[in-house]
């Protein structure tokens, strides 16, 4: 392409490797230095490397005082293009450790262990905050988690602060903005995320407060109604990432004003999330879209004005034509004769023209619940094979997944531990639905849906 500057050419890589895989990829603050890790064995072991974008070298980073290369699970570039830092692994590969190296191209790089997790029973890993002025170590299970910090203008001999102490089952994410710290938790024993904020300092969770609008309510309470995934900071905004009513939402918060809108979507059913953001100074923001029966397109959103909406790539999907198909979002009544689970359907407009008019066709019914795992209403090529052959396409959000919030995974209203048993019942199986069920299907109970 016209003026196309190429960072990292994957096939160059691989060109005299019988394998290849790029993990983390990061370019310096000076724009000037890429700093990636490759695996050419398989074993899921990187290297880490660093090329100079202008010259072209590419240097393989090696452990202090040997020639043995340096292997990394993360990476991330301090404040300048002189300091680097690294994650490194257990004998089970499991990331635990956080080093920083300073002096990284010198005769004498020096390496210092800033923080680490013996406890196998946690996953750690290392991210910088979006306004670049901390690095932080997190580390966490399916349900504690704990955040360290240190700022990137105390990076010599600087030590990492905890921003609160483990707690049992209590989660908590973290971002950084406006001086303030901005922290998506589950505290107090809340069925979803809450939204809170408190100063930037260490062991700040005796002062998290519930972000509000300017009518003091909530944005998010950690209630059944609405669910947060997590928070953009921008320097004049808040976005939200979440869910509610079983589908995945953006909201966005303007700071000055207090005022959160809901992003809106013409179709009742369908997937979105937000694209990578760098910048905070930003006047707008990238989403992905797709639907059941609409392929994905990436979407710039003015955040002053969120109607003013410009769709930046679509998909092409050859000879598929949007018009012949049809989507719908519905509920089941659970055995239990109390939940309604969501359904989401699809089919060639034709087909359901058949079952209104009384004929039985095929359905393929599939669910899965595990994990908190969403089952999206997104699009997929490869379902279509079966709508062109006359079968409808039925996904179940059973519990287990999370497409209702957490309680949708967590004991007792969801599917964990010993109530596990509500979405391993569950069948996945082909059937046929008549015009009667599928007209009645709110009020429908089928034997193996939970």
């Amino acid at each position: 392409m016209p003026d196309e500057e190429i960072y990292l050419d994957v096939n160059e890589l691989a060109k005299e490797n019988s394998y290849c895989s790029v993990g983390s990829v990061k370019t310096s603050p000076s724009k000037n230095l890429l700093a990636y890790s490759v695996d050419y064995s398989g074993d899921e072991k990187y290297e880490m490397h660093v090329k100079d974008l202008k010259t072209g070298e590419d240097v393989a980073l090696k452990e202090i005082g040997s020639d043995s290369l340096l292997e990394v699970d993360g990476l991330l570039w301090g404040k300048d293009d002189d300091t680097l830092y690294y994650m490194t692994m257990d004998d089970q590969h499991r990331p635990f450790r956080l080093y920083q190296r300073k002096n990284w191209k010198s005769d004498n790089p020096t390496d210092t262990l800033l923080k680490e997790d013996l406890d196998d029973l946690f996953w750690c890993g290392c991210f910088k905050s979006l306004d670049e002025k901390y690095i932080f170590f997190e580390s966490a299970s399916k349900e504690t988690s704990e955040i360290w910090y240190l700022s990137t203008d105390e990076e010599e001999n600087a030590e990492m602060k905890c921003i609160a102490p483990r707690r049992d089952k209590v989660l908590y994410e973290v971002e950084h903005g406006h001086g303030q710290w901005w922290i998506s938790t589950n505290v107090d024993g809340s069925p979803n995320m809450k939204l809170v904020s408190s100063p930037g300092i260490a062991d700040s969770a005796k002062d998290w407060k519930l972000v509000e609008d300017a009518d003091g309510n909530p944005l998010f309470d950690g209630s059944l109604t609405r669910a947060l995934d997590s928070v953009l900071v921008l320097d004049t905004h808040l976005v939200m990432q979440g869910r509610e009513g079983g589908i995945p939402r953006i909201w966005i918060f303007d700071i000055e004003s207090e005022k959160m809108k809901r992003l809106e979507f013409e179709e009742t059913a369908y997937d979105v999330g937000m694209l990578a953001h760098y910048e905070t100074d930003t006047k707008s923001i990238g989403i992905a879209y797709d639907s059941m029966i609409t392929p994905t397109s990436s979407i710039d959103i003015k955040l002053d004005d969120d109607t003013e909406r410009t769709i930046l790539k679509a998909k092409v999907v050859p000879n598929y034509n949007k018009h012949d198909y049809g989507c719908d979002r519905l509920d089941v009544l659970s055995r239990d004769g109390k939940t309604n689970i969501p359904i989401s359907v699809v089919y060639r407009k034709e087909t359901m023209a058949k079952v209104k008019a009384g004929e039985q066709v095929p359905v393929h019914l599939y669910g899965y619940g595990s994990y908190a795992a969403c089952m999206e209403s997104d699009f997929s090529t490869t379902r279509l094979p079966l709508l062109d052959r006359g079968m409808i396409y039925v996904i179940a959000h059973i519990r287990g997944g999370g497409e209702m919030g957490r309680q949708w995974y967590e004991e007792p209203n969801g599917a964990k531990y010993l109530c596990k048993q509500v979405s391993i019942t569950f069948v996945v199986f082909v059937t046929c639905i008549s015009a009667h069920t599928y007209s009645h299907v709110k009020s429908l109970q089928l034997e193996h849906l939970q």
